[in-house]
């Protein structure tokens, strides 16, 4: 699986990771059924997941629109990525 994931093209141009770095290893983590790896791979998995999920469902169901939420897990997401970031290049670099 690891030989048809796409590049990183930040981490090429500038030689550090991005804020996205780790989101398709750990998607395949995940499929794989190895939810703890993956959340340490990038650990706004989940919270990327149901984004895109409440996304999904404010789409599809127009009766039940609600923008709260979808707007609460992009705040989220947004928080645990860049905690997630700024930790890492401080801490781990």
């Amino acid at each position: 699986m690891e030989k048809y994931m796409l590049p990183c093209m930040f981490k090429k141009i500038f030689g550090i990771d991005c804020i996205g770095c780790g989101i398709q290893r750990s998607l395949s983590l995940l499929m794989n059924g190895d939810f703890a790896k993956a959340f340490t791979m990038f650990p706004a998995i989940y919270t990327t997941i149901l984004f895109f999920l409440s996304i999904g469902f404010y789409l599809i169901d127009p009766k039940h629109r609600n923008p709260k939420m979808v707007i609460f897990f992009a705040i989220s997401n947004a928080v645990i990525m860049i905690t997630s970031y700024v930790y890492k290049m401080k801490f781990l670099f």
